[in-house]
């Protein structure tokens, strides 16, 4: 069986499944850069106030400003719907009827998250392109399981230039039950034909910790970055650095 060797340990595997945002993306660079245009296109629609402005950084997590974002928060955990509904939630609150709120929302949504505005911001981790060509080139399958939207998730992995590496993309709206449930893995290792317990599980969040754990993964690993390595070290097998540190 192929191995991988992460801080100077090997391991054998059969499979490697990514979390997407954090992992094999730079989380604060892509996604302080897509928010900024998310509540700049919000213009169009409606005032956006500074108390609007603030509403939905403090409901998503994150501070444009500060190029900051809460490890623990909605946009590093939850769903792209949990996502949309607090962002209605936010226009609701500036006194826009609710289902046209949903509607704004659902509108710059689309212009933002899934078109050329988004492919303008993403950004690679370090090391993320280097390790899934490591990985093709041993013959260990490559899989990415993500609270994004699956065609989404496509549209980044492409504009990264990994999609040649990647045998198989699961996002939230793949299964009936997103992460931490163990749907995602199920299906991955069903897709390739592989075993969650001979799998390991790389990310960089407490539910990828949760994901890795309910699923039987064999090994998970956490990448340090909006979370602090000594509170993934509390929920992970093993703490990296960055990708870096596999090979």
């Amino acid at each position: 069986m192929p191995c991988i060797t992460v801080l100077g340990r090997s391991y054998d595997t059969e499979l490697v499944i990514f979390d997407k945002d954090g992992t094999l993306l730079d989380f604060s660079t892509t996604w302080v850069g897509i928010i900024r245009e998310f509540i700049t296109s919000l213009h169009a629609y409606a005032p956006v106030s500074e108390a609007l402005k603030k509403r939905i950084e403090d409901a998503l997590g994150i501070s444009v400003d500060d190029s900051r974002i809460d490890g623990n928060g909605l946009l590093a955990m939850g769903t792209f719907t949990e996502c949309n509904a607090l962002l209605t939630y936010c226009l609701y609150r500036e006194g826009i009827r609710w289902d046209r709120a949903h509607d704004i929302v659902e509108e710059v949504g689309h212009r933002v998250f899934g078109s050329e505005s988004r492919k303008k911001h993403v950004r690679a981790a370090r090391g993320a392109l280097d390790l899934l060509k490591t990985l093709k080139a041993r013959g260990i399958p490559a899989a990415v399981a993500t609270n994004d939207k699956r065609a989404d998730a496509l549209i980044d992995m492409e504009s990264i230039g990994a999609l040649p590496y990647i045998d198989f993309v699961v996002g939230a709206d793949s299964v009936e039950n997103s992460k931490p449930a163990p749907d995602m893995i199920e299906k991955v290792c069903s897709f390739l034909g592989k075993d969650p317990g001979k799998s390991i599980l790389i990310g960089d969040t407490v539910m990828d910790a949760l994901l890795g754990r309910n699923s039987g993964t064999m090994l998970t690993i956490g990448v340090k970055g909006i979370v602090p390595g000594e509170e993934l070290a509390r929920y992970m097998d093993v703490v990296v650095s960055s990708l870096e540190d596999i090979s």
